[in-house]
């Protein structure tokens, strides 16, 4: 560890300094000296051996090349003498009264990139890797993963560069050793996480050669700032929030369309077997329902209070539902965090009051819980206008409410079960992670999808999912990706939405699966619901119309899948069987639109027999009348052979009709053939994440895009 001075708030650590940290850490620097005038500068140079560099070196500059403190490519003492005097105008010119001079073997060219560490306000130690220079900026060329990083995360990060091309030999250009890249990441993720006083630390350039590597310029900043360490989940009482015995609804009002009033109808006829408590002060009596005026009045026990109320009487009123016992709160109120520094104080209150009692609260600011199993719902939407799913093994969570009724409305529609669902809006008490963790041993989640804008504790929710993508798919979707984005989140639940560039990353290093947007969230749901995931890659394409299987070639190749090559006799059979205006190729089973569904059964049977198919991706033109309706019947038999099948059909009223039919006999089916690939998509990142995670294997993930 370094020595633990007292730093201000934060300070640069000098090129000096830093070169000797790196050698600690076996990380190769230029031989170099510091001097102190000009004799000693031309001694150190004869020694080093010519052409050297020579840097200003103070803890005042970071970025030297912004004064012109950097004179490169010296090769005679003639030249390092007016390098050197130039560079003491420098000091002068800036003020700077500690400067030092250092001298420096001047590395070969090779390839340059930039490796680096920061430290970010929501995951901790994050390490990068970019094209060196101001490339890095200009084309945005980097990548990130947090720290601690394993050897497979850093082929990862290399893997993912634009400039990966040259390590494996562009043109003039390399090959570079790809090994050194990876060992440094490794190197520096090492370092910063053992030395937590670094905030920030920048290898730039880093030249690759051939053989080897060398960290040209290195520096860092050092901040006092103490990095807490990632809570653990906390799973104390949260079940209560979806199988309590008894709901006291405080706030609930016998006013049809207002808040109190729907949340206490949904409690009573959506088919939960639980007691429920109406309390209000100011009635006698609430949908049939004897009224209270209090929660200490209710004769029975309470597991869990349902908020309805202004946000100035909620602490006070969970402190008295603390002594009751109540076990848990759902505070559907807005009017805390995500309106200032008022709301935030009142936020402050009602947590204080939950933890002295041990309360778990989800919001405020949230609609709250639908359970599928035990059909607790504290939605305020009329079941008229939106639909209550059945009970299913699919778990969602979300930050925004608006996008979880969007949810619960289409799974309801399209049949997809629910398990839990949470809206947890402000993340008071109740996170991400605690839910996560439950979702983790609860026996009737198979799938967990979710919505996030914001992080609260972003390394907490990381370790928590990487623990359960190897056993369970969680697929999300993250909003907030840009500034405007990142404002608007602020201002809808408190919490900033922070670096996309390094969210994204924690994302995919965690195993979770990311969505573009909600619609490709709920398809991707849908596939790891209703298919198996496949054992690799490879997919086949049949149809009995070419457009779509063209669209969907350039789609997997985007994503960094792969066509399946069928064997020959696979081939072979696919072409005696068929007739003979069949377009057979490596890649692609074309019927033409004289398909039938007894040639579909052929070309499905035999392909899902081939060991080089993984998936079956089924386009279906239903609209040609020579494919008969047997069709439906026959497509689900094929799931005999325990291989993903994803279908797509495009059309109007019939194609929509056949397609229903077949996703209630699980095949999903998708309008578009970008929708149906991003669904594959899905279940083959699962299926590799989840070999990768459990150690099954152990090779560099491939994918494009995550």
């Amino acid at each position: 560890m370094l020595s633990r001075r007292c730093y201000p708030l934060s300070s640069i650590l000098t090129e000096d300094k830093a070169y000797k940290i790196c050698m600690k850490y076996e990380i190769p620097i230029p031989e170099y000296q510091l001097i102190q005038n000009l004799e000693e500068a031309l001694c150190s140079a004869a020694q080093i051996g010519y052409p050297v560099v020579a840097k200003i070196v103070s803890p005042s500059i970071y970025h030297k090349s912004a004064v012109d403190g950097v004179k490169l490519g010296i090769k005679t003492e003639y030249e390092l003498s007016e390098a050197y005097h130039s560079l003491i105008q420098v000091a002068r010119r800036e003020g700077i009264k500690d400067a030092k001079i250092m001298i420096q073997k001047q590395a070969p060219p090779g390839l340059e990139v930039m490796i680096g560490a920061t430290t970010d306000p929501q995951f901790g130690k994050v390490v990068m890797l970019g094209s060196g220079g101001v490339y890095a900026e200009l084309y945005e060329d980097v990548t990130f993963r947090l720290a601690p990083i394993s050897r497979n995360d850093g082929e990862e990060m290399l893997s993912e560069l634009s400039l990966y091309k040259a390590f494996q030999g562009f043109r003039s250009l390399g090959p570079y050793d790809k090994e050194a890249v990876v060992d440094l990441l490794l190197k520096v993720s090492r370092l910063v996480t053992e030395n937590g006083e670094i905030d920030q630390l920048d290898l730039n350039p880093v030249i690759i050669y051939g053989n080897g590597a060398c960290a040209v310029d290195v520096k860092g900043i050092l901040s006092r700032r103490i990095e807490s360490e990632a809570q653990q989940p906390n799973v104390r009482n949260i079940r209560y929030l979806f199988e309590p015995r008894s709901v006291a609804v405080i706030g609930a009002s016998g006013t049809p369309g207002k808040i109190g009033f729907e949340v206490l109808k949904s409690m009573l006829i959506h088919g939960y077997k639980g007691r429920v408590y109406a309390v209000n002060p100011s009635k006698k009596q609430v949908c049939g329902l004897k009224c209270y005026s209090s929660v200490e009045e209710i004769p029975d026990t309470v597991d869990l209070a349902v908020f309805i109320i202004s946000p100035e009487f909620i602490p006070e009123t969970l402190e008295r539902c603390g002594k009751k016992g109540v076990k848990a709160a759902i505070v559907i109120s807005g009017g805390f965090k995500e309106r200032g520094v008022k709301g935030e104080e009142a936020e402050r209150r009602l947590v204080a009051s939950a933890r002295r009692y041990g309360v778990r609260v989800i919001g405020p600011n949230c609609m709250g819980v639908f359970d599928g199993f035990s059909r607790l719902d504290t939605f305020f939407q009329p079941s008229e206008r939106m639909g209550r799913p059945a009970r299913g093994p699919v778990a969602f969570i979300t930050q925004s409410g608006t996008f979880g009724c969007t949810i619960l409305d289409w799974a309801a529609e399209q049949g997809i079960g629910i398990s839990r669902f949470v809206s947890y809006g402000n993340r008071s008490d109740v996170d991400e992670a605690d839910i996560l963790q439950f979702l983790a041993e609860d026996s009737k989640t198979k799938v967990i999808a979710m919505y996030i804008e914001g992080f609260g504790d972003g390394r907490k929710l990381f370790n928590t999912a990487r623990r359960i993508t190897p056993l369970k798919p969680i697929v999300a979707l993250k909003a907030g990706r840009t500034a405007l984005g990142s404002k608007a989140a602020m201002s809808h639940t408190g919490w900033l939405a922070g670096s996309y560039r390094v969210a994204k990353s924690a994302l995919k290093q965690a195993g979770i699966i990311e969505a573009e947007d909600i619609q490709q969230l709920f398809d991707m749901v849908k596939a790891l619901v209703k298919q198996p995931l496949p054992r690799g890659d490879k997919i086949a394409l049949i149809t009995n119309g070419a457009g779509p299987c063209v669209m969907a070639s350039d789609e997997i190749a985007r994503l960094g899948l792969k066509l399946a090559i069928p064997r020959r006799e696979t081939l072979n059979e696919l072409k005696r069987m068929l007739p003979r205006y069949c377009q057979i190729t490596g890649e692609i089973v074309d019927l033409t639109g004289s398909a039938t569904s007894k040639d579909y059964e052929i070309a499905m049977d035999l392909l899902l027999s081939d060991d080089n198919v993984d998936v079956l991706m089924v386009f279906f033109v239903f609209a040609d009348a020579p494919l008969d309706e047997n069709i439906i019947e026959i497509v689900p038999k094929m799931m005999k052979h325990g291989k993903p099948i994803i279908g797509c059909a495009s059309g109007g009223v019939y194609a929509r009709r056949m397609s229903s039919t077949l996703e209630s006999n699980g095949i999903p089916v998708y309008e578009t053939p970008e929708r149906a690939v991003a669904a594959t998509y899905a279940l083959v990142k699962q299926s590799m994440m989840s070999r990768r995670l459990q150690g099954k294997d152990p090779g560099t993930a491939y994918w494009n895009v995550s």
